[in-house]
């Protein structure tokens, strides 16, 4: 069994790197430590181990779906047939790999797992989830729920939602 890794120590610098990238993941180096308040080799050498610690997964680009192309986003409930720790691992495994799937979630309650999927359409993303029971992943129901408009979406961590240890500078 995999053991959690101990939280990094934040402290008031590290708070403020991470509330700034969250914001503006392309901000320079040069100008993230003018807003935080410290110098360039001491904000750039925070940021490297704030990415070696896997606190900071990556930087991406945020696309409009509506400039992109007409894409469908449809959020899945699924169910799965049996519940047992090896089944369960099967299909977290195989959405790797159904690049249509943006986000899985294994979540408590009546519904195993919310997906969030995106599709060109209606018809595309009705074949795909009938590729998706094909595929022998056990799932025995699933429920669709079609996103008719963005309300909020992408937002930063609240950092009071990090949960990691804060330590703040004396």
């Amino acid at each position: 069994m995999k053991s959690k890794p101990d939280p990094v120590r934040l402290d008031t610098w590290d708070v403020r790197i991470l509330s700034e990238i969250q914001v503006d993941g392309r901000i320079s180096k040069s100008e993230l430590a003018k807003r935080v308040h410290l110098s360039a080799s001491a904000c750039s050498e925070r940021l490297r181990v704030l990415q070696a610690a896997g606190i900071i997964e990556g930087f991406y680009a945020r696309l409009s779906p509506a400039l992109v192309g007409g894409i469908v986003f449809v959020m899945v409930e699924v169910v799965l047939d049996r519940h047992r720790l090896e089944d369960q691992r099967y299909f977290e495994a195989a959405v790797q790999d159904f690049p249509e799937v943006l986000d899985c979630w294994a979540i408590g309650g009546r519904i195993d797992y919310l997906m969030r999927v995106s599709s060109p359409s209606m018809a595309a993303y009705q074949d795909f989830m009938e590729g998706l029971l094909q595929a022998g992943l056990g799932i025995d129901q699933y429920y669709s729920l079609v996103v008719t408009k963005p309300v909020k979406s992408n937002s930063p961590i609240p950092l009071s939602a990090l949960r990691l240890r804060y330590t703040p500078k004396p």
